[in-house]
């Protein structure tokens, strides 16, 4: 690699997918090249667990903030000006913008288009659309995306023309299991205890999943679902499970550290989420040897090998269908992508009964669940490595350092 300096421009306030995902591949990418790091924080603060982890080599400088007081939004020279010093003390062979569609127009004017990337993980489905954001697709001349999705959706959505590279996410080495697990056989398949991984939110059809199990139940069926996450949607999902005579089948386990325990205890993932760029979810519950089940949309598609590492369901339920079963309508997004279709339009919904039978269907179906489960541990550990995430993320940013285009091309 002959990179010498980066510079990202990421919003660390928080301590989600993308910020992890940023410090580790900072960690990883230090350790491959030579090239030197350096941080520019978007936001108004760092969060204390990204703070822990930050590559102490990699020096931080905050966006908005000079000498601890915070710059005013205009005029915007002053901004500006502040940008230009950070770009032109810390001289980078390119400047990454991660997954931040708004307010980067400054960066383009400090650091010069040209050597700009921006790389997308999810931004581009958020509700807004603004002469902002289209002026700033308009001037990066090159985006890497974590998913095929990620790339229609600035195609179809935003009509962004310009390079794009499909780098698929990765699984991060602090995810990975401590000992590699063999694959799971189903103890008994009438016996399940299925699982939720999520921020409980509307987006991610927690709802369905307890429609489903109800369903279950009324099968014959002997199953638990266990809910890992915290959010918004705690108490209207509690209640549900009440209303639907589950409470006593629902285990809402809150924030969970211990995620190598969560997976021990389940049989099959549930990931019935209207939107998802990526579903790094779905790789993570690949690399314990848990099957999933996940709506076909976006990127689930991608990571989700039908009827390899699980199965993928169309969305049929319009919205008011879902907010019928019990969901909150807010906060979802304007479109989603169609993979079937190659279009992007309005979200839909899994139909619990749909998601019922496909359950029974794999857990039916004992040597093809332990094929899934093999084929997940797979999937983790090759398809998805992380080092090799971060040598393609690489290689394709010293390209276009040297060339001006993000090769090797991409053949998604």
């Amino acid at each position: 690699m002959s990179l010498d300096r980066l510079l990202h421009y990421v919003s660390l306030d928080g301590a989600g997918g993308v910020e992890q995902q940023f410090v580790e591949f900072v960690r990883a990418a230090r350790g491959m090249s030579h090239a030197r790091h350096a941080v520019v924080a978007c936001g108004q603060r760092i969060h204390p667990l990204i703070e822990q982890r930050l590559d102490q080599q990699a020096p931080v400088v905050f966006e908005k903030y000079a000498g601890g007081f915070k710059l005013p939004k205009w005029p915007r020279q002053i901004r500006l000006h502040r940008q230009r010093h950070i770009v032109a003390r810390t001289r980078p062979d390119a400047v990454v913008i991660w997954n931040r569609l708004r307010d980067s127009l400054d960066t383009l004017a400090a650091a010069g288009a040209k050597r700009c990337i921006y790389w997308e993980r999810g931004a581009s489905w958020f509700a807004g659309d603004s002469a902002a954001k289209r002026d700033f697709l308009a001037g990066v001349p090159a985006i890497i995306c974590n998913s095929h999705a990620a790339k229609r959706m600035l195609e179809l959505r935003w009509g962004y023309a310009g390079q794009i590279r499909v780098i698929h996410n990765a699984l991060r080495p602090s995810l990975l299991p401590a000992t590699p697990p063999k694959p799971r056989q189903l103890r008994d398949s009438h016996t399940l205890t299925l699982g939720v991984v999520a921020r409980l939110e509307s987006i991610k059809g927690v709802a369905v999943a307890l429609h489903a199990l109800a369903q279950l139940g009324e099968q014959g069926w002997n199953v638990k679902l266990h809910i890992a996450g915290d959010g918004p949607e705690r108490l209207r999902l509690q209640s549900l499970a009440q209303e639907l005579d589950i409470a006593d089948r629902v285990v809402f386990e809150g924030l969970v550290a211990d995620m190598p325990a969560f997976y021990s205890r389940i049989d099959l993932l549930v990931h019935p989420a209207l939107r998802e760029p990526f579903g790094q979810i779905a790789v993570e519950a690949g690399a314990y040897g848990v099957p999933v089940v996940a709506t076909a949309v976006d990127g689930l598609v991608e990571v989700v090998e039908h009827g390899r590492t699980g199965l993928c369901i169309e969305p049929t339920l319009s919205v008011a269908e879902y907010a019928a079963l019990g969901a909150d309508e807010a906060g979802l997004p304007p479109f989603v992508y169609d993979p079937s279709k190659d279009t992007i339009d309005a979200p839909r919904a899994l139909d619990p009964q749909m998601l019922c039978q496909t359950i029974m269907d794999i857990c039916n179906d004992e040597p093809g669940y332990a094929r899934m489960s093999e084929a997940g541990l797979q999937a983790a550990t090759q398809r998805f490595a992380f080092d090799e995430h971060v040598r393609k993320a690489l290689a394709a940013i010293e390209s276009f350092v040297q060339t001006g285009l993000l090769a090797p091309a991409s053949s998604s």
